[in-house]
């Protein structure tokens, strides 16, 4: 993640009471989205439509019924009040990424959380329709380990593209403490120092002891094989005492 996303991040969260709300303390927020403008395109298309022929029934039936076809416009109000709510709902729903878990809020007068633990996803289905490629939005399908999850699909994603390659930094690719070491992994340390010298690193339990190998003392004279003497080597032949017979 750049420094101008998670300055954006930064922004959003401090924008919006509702999602730091729902963020544990130690928890980094990685991604904030909301849904794309898509979502409201159905019931945007519907109140144009339902406008226009509203408008033509009244034109219509006006010199048949007189005033009460201006009644026909209850039904457009209707469409008004249902694409006014669809907005806020929309305005109300965000999808929250941490390094530990995944997000989704939504609902307008009951709110909902719906949770994925990343530890817990094992796969990710990203799609696009051809729809989705021409408006720039895509859909998620997350698979996990076990039962089925609260947060299973994420649909109406904006920026998909981004969104599934950060989603996979921190889903696939843990990270480590720094200068941790697996625990089955033993330390050593060396011998003891001379000169009466503590041993450096001190010892803890369950180190493991280094094995002390006492110096090789080299006898006035060597047996059978070679006798070294310096630099110079000199081959003793070997005898061996038990007497052979060949069959």
């Amino acid at each position: 993640m750049t420094r101008a996303d998670m300055a954006t991040v930064e922004q959003t969260l401090a924008g919006h009471r509702t999602l730091r709300k729902y963020v544990l303390p130690g928890e980094r927020v990685v991604l904030t989205r909301r849904s794309h403008w898509a979502k409201l395109m159905e019931p945007c298309v519907t109140t144009v439509v339902g406008f226009v022929l509203v408008a033509w029934l009244v034109d219509v039936a006006g010199p048949v019924v007189g005033d009460r076809s201006a009644w026909l416009w209850v039904l457009w109000f209707a469409l008004l009040a249902r694409l006014g709510w669809r907005v806020l709902d929309w305005r109300n729903e965000w999808f929250v990424a941490t390094d530990k878990r995944m997000l989704m809020l939504y609902g307008l007068i009951t709110h909902k959380v719906s949770m994925m633990p990343l530890v817990k996803v094992t796969d990710m289905r990203y799609s696009r329709s051809i729809v989705g490629r021409v408006l720039g939005y895509g859909e998620f399908t997350l698979e996990s380990a076990g039962q089925d999850q609260a947060l299973s699909r994420i649909a109406w994603v904006a920026d998909p593209d981004a969104t599934y390659r950060e989603l996979c930094g921190i889903i696939f690719t843990p990270t480590q403490a720094p200068h941790s070491r697996p625990p089955s992994v033993a330390v050593r340390r060396p011998a003891a120092v001379p000169d009466g010298h503590p041993d450096w690193p001190p010892v803890r339990p369950g180190d493991t002891q280094p094995i002390r190998i006492p110096p090789r003392s080299t006898p006035a004279g060597d047996g059978a094989g070679w006798a070294v003497s310096g630099g110079a080597g000199t081959f003793v032949p070997i005898h061996d005492p038990v007497e052979r017979y060949d069959d």
